[in-house]
């Protein structure tokens, strides 16, 4: 698969930040994140939306957390 292409999902961006469901909402609602939803228990992010995401808080120098 190709990793630009690659989803990744909510439970997974939540191991992989240590933050719980709750703060995943957040950052979708409030800061923008495009969360994929196939169902209301499978959504996603791709790899590229999220790299792109951390970018625009990195130079919007605004914390993840």
């Amino acid at each position: 698969m190709n990793t630009l292409k690659e989803r990744i999902s909510k439970k997974e961006l939540m191991k992989m930040y240590g933050v719980d469901r709750t703060t995943i909402e957040s950052w979708v609602k409030e800061r923008g994140l495009p969360m994929i939803e196939i169902s209301s228990h499978k959504k996603y992010v791709r790899r590229e939306d999220l790299i792109e995401f951390e970018n625009k808080m990195i130079k919007n120098k605004i914390g993840l957390k």
